[in-house]
């Protein structure tokens, strides 16, 4: 790549600011579709599919039994159901496994758009798979399908951030951040309202229920070609700086991207004299392995917290309220939209308070209510308004864990990351993020089945351990570059 390459910074006529026409760091029409044609398709389809296999899943274990009828005549045994659901549930994290794995991979090779778009071929697949499952009498294919799109789903967990923070400003990284989450949070409301069995989660609808994952698949098919890839990606890995300058010059719609892009020319100038970071390297480097750790742990503390036993509580939570099942349904599909709601608060407040200010705040909240939900749980039979006061910890539990837990474990690792060593840390990441998951989906069942109750102070004991570890090793990320991030964490001079 000649070095003397000329970079046009003529600002794009078609690629109008929604702000000021001088301030790169506003949010362009460009930078806009782009991070919404990449949480649309990527974002959406993991939030989509943690959510839709809930509610309709009496329907579909009457498919399961009526199958089983049918092949063997028999009715299938109860354990052996429990078992067929449980694998059901659980392939989808442990496809993630496998996606995390190679997402890093996919990242380097073919690039944050080009890994998003060769990714939903395998969606398209997932979703065939699922929708045909009862027409041709054959679970096997839901499980298939169930386990394609875990795959689907931790890649787009590792390349949506990733491509969002590439592409956003500095001064509203942490905001463009969010964005993923929020998707996420909005595709399990929207999941959990079309899975009631008066929508489609009645046994002739289910299987298209399924199968609308490839919608998102199909939506980003389309118009992620007409994205520009992330700039800092054609720059320090590929570089292509000609090719860097006019994607950062249609994201930010003016010619001012001189700063930006000296200083993304600096990374890929470090990037050049050290060597190609390896497997091992992140372990055996300080300056890798230290960010690494603390981002891993971070990712822990979001699966880990609970959040998935507060959420199957939740009917039984409101039933003890006296809530009808129905209304239980409905008052669960409301702690969704308080997800949700909080989710777009902390939009704004990720670049002014800053991302340790609420992971930390969040993670102790979540602590705090989980204990208070663990005892008004307990003592609701002796107490009168302790079911109440059960239905407001579970309210608060999701309202702390939508401020800084929800969202900050999946874009804080390409801020502390450096480029070189980005996508092998975001596959560990993201790996880390699904297995946590699977155990959680493995062993909260036995948790359950012996503590009862009690089972929320086990995640209130973990969420003690991640709230001190925040406190004590957490960088603040919020308007610095990767390097700063790196000195504070380092603890050397910049």
């Amino acid at each position: 790549m000649d070095e003397e390459e000329r970079i046009n910074v003529e600002p794009d006529d078609e690629a109008p600011l929604l702000g000021s026409k001088k301030a790169s760091s506003s949010l362009t029409s460009w930078l806009l579709f782009s991070m919404l044609v990449a949480v649309c398709g990527g974002s959406f389809q993991f939030g989509w599919n943690t959510g839709v296999i809930n509610a309709p899943s009496a329907t579909i274990k009457e498919f399961y039994n009526e199958t089983y009828h049918a092949r063997y005549n028999v009715s299938m045994p109860a354990r052996e159901l429990t078992l067929l659901w449980s694998v059901t549930v659980s392939v989808f994290p442990a496809g993630g496994m496998l996606g995390g794995s190679v997402s890093g991979v996919l990242a380097d090779s073919l690039g944050r758009k080009g890994s998003m778009l060769v990714n939903n071929v395998l969606a398209l697949v997932a979703a065939g798979c699922m929708g045909v499952s009862k027409y041709l009498a054959s679970y096997e294919m839901i499980i298939v399908g169930r386990l394609l799109i875990g795959i689907t789903c931790a890649i787009s967990c590792a390349l949506v951030p990733m491509y969002l923070t590439e592409i956003s400003p500095i001064s509203i990284r942490g905001a463009c951040g969010v964005i993923h989450q929020l998707l996420i949070v909005c595709a399990i409301l929207l999941a959990d309202v079309f899975g009631m069995s008066e929508i489609m989660g009645s046994s002739d609808m289910w299987p298209i229920l399924l199968a609308l994952t490839a919608f998102p698949a199909v939506f980003q098919l389309l118009l992620l070609p007409f994205c520009p890839e992330s700039p800092r990606y054609l720059l320090v890995a590929k570089g292509q700086r000609a090719k860097a300058a006019a994607a950062l010059n249609k994201l930010r719609g003016t010619h001012d991207i001189d700063r930006e892009l000296n200083e993304i020319m600096r990374e890929f100038e470090e990037m050049q004299r050290e060597p190609t970071v390896r497997w091992v390297d992140l372990v055996g480097q300080r300056q890798l392995r230290v960010p690494l750790v603390i981002a891993l742990v971070i990712q822990m503390s979001q699966q880990l917290s609970g959040i998935n036993a507060v959420t199957y509580y939740s009917n039984d939570i409101f039933g003890s309220a006296k809530f009808s099942p129905s209304q239980s349904t409905y008052a669960t599909i409301g702690v969704g939209g308080v997800n949700l709601l909080m989710t777009i608060v902390s939009i704004p407040l990720m670049d002014r308070l800053g991302r340790r200010t609420l992971h930390l705040a969040g993670l102790v909240g979540m602590t705090v209510f989980s204990v208070l939900l663990s005892l008004s749980l307990l003592f609701q039979d002796s107490v009168s308004w302790f079911p109440y006061a059960s239905i407001s910890g579970v309210v608060l539990f999701v309202v702390f864990f939508s401020i800084g837990p929800g969202s900050i474990p999946w874009f804080i690792m390409t801020e502390m990351i450096p480029m070189s060593a980005r996508g092998k840390a975001v596959s560990l990441a993201v790996l880390t993020n699904f297995f946590c998951n699977f155990l959680v989906g493995l062993f909260f069942p036995i948790l359950q089945e012996s503590l009862g109750y009690y089972s929320f102070l086990v995640f209130a004991s973990l969420l003690a351990v991640f709230s001190l570890f925040t406190y004590l090793k957490m960088p603040e990320t919020k308007n610095k570059t990767v390097d700063q991030v790196l000195a504070v964490v380092l603890g050397t001079p910049q």
